[in-house]
């Protein structure tokens, strides 16, 4: 499909994408024991629909917590969003862990995408364990550690995007929380944007969970008044 800038935000593309972003978004947050969780979607009657945050069920039970965030242009971003969701989702039921289900995931991701296209979706996904955390990233989906004292400590990518290179074996990294320690994800934003997401956050603890998303969520649209704004926050804190 032919690249053109020239099109309206309400091309058929864009349109078919916000669709299908919509009956993604989870209506609700699951429960994990030990952990306060917040998450939401923020959309834009201009935008691409091209990020969702989501959560999945591993074969012991654990609940894992992800955002996409599709990249590229062609066929409708979304349609690879609600590829790597279906994909974790059913895949996860099979695996105890991340390691493999993050390889098994990109594989089908690799195989699923047309010849030639540069689309692919980035992830980062944590899974919430007892007093700690297992980071995963494919691609750059910024993620970072905030100590209830404001100390910050940036999360490492893992590996290429998913669909961009089949057959890679992503790593993952285990993070210790203390009380109050929080956990905040955000879908493609630059270095700049998440620190300053990342220093609201420090700046809000003690807030309920859920508020402060929704803060940083219209901090975020503020910060770009002229731009068709869709981003998606996931926060958790440890109790």
């Amino acid at each position: 499909m032919e690249n053109n800038s020239l099109l309206p935000p309400s091309n058929q593309v864009e349109e078919v994408s916000r669709l299908i972003q919509r009956g993604l978004i989870p209506k609700e947050v699951p429960t994990v024991s030990g952990f306060d969780i917040a998450a939401g979607t923020s959309l834009d009657p201009g935008g691409s629909g091209r990020n969702v945050w989501s959560h999945f069920s591993l074969s012991v039970g654990r609940i894992g917590l992800v955002i996409l965030h599709a990249q590229g242009e062609g066929l409708p971003a979304a349609h690879f969003l609600a590829l790597a969701r279906s994909l974790l989702k059913e895949m996860a039921l099979d695996h105890d862990g991340l390691v493999g289900l993050l390889a098994r995931v990109n594989s089908g991701m690799a195989d699923a995408v047309p010849e030639g296209s540069t689309q692919h979706v980035e992830a980062g996904i944590v899974l919430p364990g007892d007093r700690k955390i297992e980071w995963a990233s494919a691609g750059r989906c910024p993620g970072a550690l905030i100590k209830r004292d404001g100390v910050l400590a940036e999360f490492s990518s893992h590996g290429p995007p998913l669909g961009v290179l089949g057959g890679f074996l992503y790593g993952t990294q285990e993070v210790e929380l203390g009380a109050g320690d929080a956990v905040v994800v955000l879908s493609g934003a630059s270095q700049g944007v998440f620190r300053g997401a990342t220093d609201l956050v420090a700046a809000l603890q003690g807030k309920p969970v859920a508020e402060i998303v929704t803060t940083v969520q219209k901090a975020l649209k503020k910060a770009q008044p002229d731009t068709a704004l869709e981003s998606s926050v996931l926060l958790l804190r440890r109790q």
